[in-house]
């Protein structure tokens, strides 16, 4: 995002000031179409070196240019229990207006509401939604702990346990925190059998992460449309596309593989938990796949009435939320439906539209159905046990509108995301109260994406925020589970 970035700790006035001129060149470098290029001697950045590392314990700075493009260095600083300076010195050049009239970057105004940590070291800093409606932050380690900047000894870049073993010479444990550069309109990700990240990157290939040191693998082949859904297994990620089409990733190759070709029909996409059969269901036709044959094609069948999203349990049975809410085991050969739970949304008043989407819980046992009313404007997140039993709604405030929601891997919890201000909501699907809500507090305007995934083991959560902006692309935030949700309601 910054064209210049730098963090020092401790720095002497002439590292600081030198570095400052670095970010001046680097912001008049990135402001190529203005004539309004800042001009700073040495003397000016020995000057401001002076204040930054004068008696204020923590505080911003900026320089800039004013015009259309506006060439800008600014140094944040925050000193740590040990009496450290942290600097961060950015350079670059900001734009005011992007895309559809969305600011490129938080307003400055924006920014000098934060907390200065926050400005040296924003992938640590988790955003808590207060009972009032307020935001405090809390800290993030790499390691995994979450909490107060007071209860985990913070300094700066790690909790201190974390310090203190890198000061006897251990190893930092990493895993946890923001992982950015992947496809500006991310939106699909997951988790490898080992734990890493693996999702569409900047370019459009296929990209893993570890998590640990933060190494990447990027294919060759450029995926031409969207991943709509992605499972992986011991043989590797399959990634299914909006068009129909199923590539296959492995660690072996490096690269992805066809499995399955596409189809003209664009639809909704069911992948199995184990990946051996996909389903699309398009309009007046279905298609399925069996992905463990030799050469996978597509079978297609007659149109399936009342249903729009379909989605495999864990036995293998494919179920389907009627247009009245009720769930229903499908067979897509036969074109024929057996009731598994109905009657679920007798309840609801008139008006309220089909479902537009739901999710299954990790054994099957139970299923989380969206359904919306628009006049008036209403949504229901509605619990349902499939063998029986009192359903329960999620009673999910009307400041926010999830738009992806999943199970915990214990099917006691319920997570839900949306896109407009990345606040993510966990919930006792019990008795549906909130337990409540958190968002990485990213430097760009992310307000895409959403999706939220678990990691095999159990032990993390991630949540993608994309931006749609294609220079520094989307960012996945990974939170230990479940302490992000017992910070949220601490």
């Amino acid at each position: 995002m910054a064209i210049f970035d730098a963090r020092l700790i401790g720095p002497n006035e002439g590292e600081l000031a030198g570095t400052l001129g670095k970010a001046m060149k680097a912001a008049n470098r990135e402001n190529r179409d203005q004539p309004n290029q800042m001009a700073r001697d040495a003397a000016f950045w020995g000057r401001f070196a002076q204040d930054v590392l004068g008696k204020e314990r923590e505080g911003r700075r900026r320089s800039c240019n004013g015009g259309r493009t506006i060439p800008e260095v600014i140094a944040a600083w925050w000193t740590d229990p040990a009496g450290r300076k942290h600097v961060r010195i950015i350079g670059r050049t900001r734009r005011s207006r992007r895309g559809y009239g969305r600011g490129e970057l938080r307003g400055e105004v924006e920014l000098r509401g934060l907390p200065p940590w926050w400005h040296v070291y924003p992938e640590a800093v988790l955003g808590v939604r207060g009972a009032k409606d307020d935001e405090r932050f809390i800290a993030v380690c790499r390691c995994g702990a979450i909490g107060s900047p007071e209860s985990l000894g913070w300094m700066g870049n790690t909790c201190g346990p974390c310090f203190d073993r890198n000061a006897d010479g251990g190893a930092v444990a990493g895993g946890f925190g923001q992982f950015g550069e992947w496809s500006a309109y991310l939106a699909r990700f997951c988790f490898t059998p080992d734990g890493r990240l693996i999702g569409p990157d900047l370019s459009g290939t296929v990209r893993t992460v570890d998590r640990a040191d933060g190494s990447a693998a990027t294919g060759k082949r450029k995926l031409g449309t969207h991943i709509v859904a992605m499972v992986t297994g011991a043989d590797g990620t399959l990634l299914a596309m909006s068009d129909g089409a199923v590539y296959r990733w492995r660690d072996t190759e490096g690269d992805v593989e066809r499995v399955l070709n596409a189809r003209q029909p664009w639809g909704r996409v069911a992948l199995a938990p184990d990946g051996s059969r996909l389903t699309l269901l398009s309009y007046q036709q279905t298609f399925t796949a069996d992905l463990t044959a030799n050469r996978p094609q597509y079978a297609r069948h007659s149109g399936l009435e009342g249903f729009q999203i379909l989605r495999y349990a864990p036995d293998g049975r494919l179920l389907g939320a009627a247009f009245n809410g009720d769930v229903k085991v499908v067979d897509v050969v036969r074109g024929t439906s057996e009731m598994v739970r109905g009657d679920t949304f007798a309840d609801l008043p008139s008006g309220y539209a089909a479902p537009t989407e739901f999710v299954l819980s990790p054994d099957g046992s139970a299923a989380l159905v969206r359904r919306q009313s628009y006049h008036p404007s209403r949504t229901v997140f509605r619990h349902i046990p499939l063998a029986g039993g009192p359903t329960v709604d999620l009673k999910v405030p009307d400041w926010h509108q999830p738009t992806t929601f999943v199970y915990t891997p214990d099917g006691r919890h319920a997570v839900t995301a949306e896109t407009q201000s990345g606040w993510v909501g966990f919930w006792d699907v019990s008795n549906g109260k909130s337990l409540g809500f958190v968002r990485a507090v990213l430097e760009d305007q992310a307000w895409r994406g959403g999706q939220v995934e678990f990691a095999p083991d159990g032990r993390a959560v991630a949540v993608g925020y994309s931006t749609g902006h294609h220079e520094h692309g989307s960012t996945i935030a990974v939170w230990s589970w479940p302490e992000v949700m017992n910070a949220a309601g601490a």
